[in-house]
């Protein structure tokens, strides 16, 4: 097994963080998790960072540079703290006050879509596809079922405010 295609970061980045948990520096069948499970670990963090992106309007994955390494970052930060947990460490191990009853993967979720949340305008800014804007959709009536111009409920002139013509002819 690999990482997935669509996942962010690397099991190099990951066993350079983790060098206790590994064999000679390397994740292999016999260590704590093994390579196999971190590379699901990998892969499942990807996954959900990649459901907040798409509930942004991004595309996936993401493939601007500068943005890829962000959420690479994001991705194995998330996967070095599960290894921690399957050692019985960390922010995710069992009974760590930082989970207050709930499960490491309801934590990465809200942590992920916070990140997504937080820096969205900056991938977009770094050139991340951003396919649609939280807007899309919303849309007003001008007309009624018979053609008939709606007349707004509220107006300017309601408020007494003239319409100044900033670009004259």
């Amino acid at each position: 097994m690999a990482v997935g295609d669509n996942s962010y970061g690397s099991i190099g980045e990951i066993e350079a963080l983790i060098g206790r948990y590994t064999d000679e520096g390397a994740l292999t069948a016999a260590t704590r998790p093994t390579r196999a499970q971190v590379e699901r670990f990998i892969d499942r963090v990807s996954a959900i960072v990649n459901v907040a992106l798409a509930q942004a309007g991004f595309a996936v994955p993401v493939s601007q540079e500068d943005a890829a390494s962000a959420l690479a970052d994001f991705v194995v930060d998330q996967a070095v703290q599960l290894c921690y947990a399957a050692n019985g460490a960390g922010p995710y191990a069992p009974g760590a006050k930082q989970l207050r009853g709930r499960r490491p993967r309801a934590a990465i979720l809200q942590e992920a879509f916070d990140f997504v949340a937080d820096f969205a305008s900056g991938l977009q800014a770094l050139g991340a596809t951003r396919t649609r804007m939280l807007t899309n959709g919303l849309d007003c009536r001008t007309q009624d079922e018979s053609g008939q111009d709606l007349v707004p409920f509220f107006h300017r002139e309601m408020i007494d405010h003239e319409i100044d013509d900033w670009d004259p002819a």
